[in-house]
């Protein structure tokens, strides 16, 4: 997946910050048009990850809410670069996923208490898988995701692009300024680390 509008740079960034935490948002309306694009883009891709959210909230419904936090972390933190940027919305938009798949099949979820065989969704037909512990599954997608938070910041923000949001090596590598090789060796060893987390 590409950058869709590569002209987002840190001095943009900085600027709209700037306005923002000084109560003047609208001085840089074309870099907030910018910003929700980008926004709009990684939590498109993420929400792939999480399939069984989707049956119960749109992806314009984490967009606005990825962005809600987005704006209100922006109130405290200054991004200073593109790639702190792309970190930062990486993390909110997975949390807000996760907070999502907590509250729809925690114990009490909608998801969670649907009998096996209900048809969900509209058009695709689709079911509710039979889980033998749905809390479970729960527990391991939880556990994925803070393994991921925990990862060292070089490993965790190139799992983030290329898992989450479907980014190529090259471009992980473009926007770090280091060589494919260097992206590579961090995914190896965030692999590792995962894999140890997970046993």
């Amino acid at each position: 997946m590409s950058e869709p509008t590569p002209s987002l740079n840190t001095n943009d960034l900085v600027f709209w910050v700037t306005e923002l935490q000084a109560g003047r948002p609208n001085a840089a309306e074309p870099t907030f048009k910018k910003i929700v694009a980008r926004v709009g883009d990684l939590a498109r891709a993420s929400f792939k990850k999480f399939p069984r959210v989707g049956r119960f909230v749109d992806l314009d419904d984490v967009i606005q809410n990825s962005l809600i936090r987005l704006l209100a972390a922006f109130r405290e933190v200054r991004p200073t670069s593109r790639r702190h940027f792309y970190a930062l919305a990486n993390e909110l938009i997975r949390r807000e996923l996760l907070d999502l798949a907590k509250h729809f099949y925690g114990p009490r979820g909608a998801g969670t208490n649907l009998a096996v065989g209900v048809i969900v969704g509209d058009e695709s037909g689709e079911v509710t898988p039979a889980a033998a512990d749905p809390g479970a599954e729960l527990d391991r997608l939880a556990a994925f995701h803070r393994a991921v938070e925990k990862l060292p910041v070089e490993e965790r923000e190139a799992v983030g692009l290329t898992y989450y949001h479907g980014w190529t090596q090259a471009q992980v590598a473009d926007l770090f300024g280091v060589s494919v090789r260097t992206v590579q060796r961090w995914l190896d060893s965030a692999t590792e680390m995962l894999r140890a987390a997970a046993k």
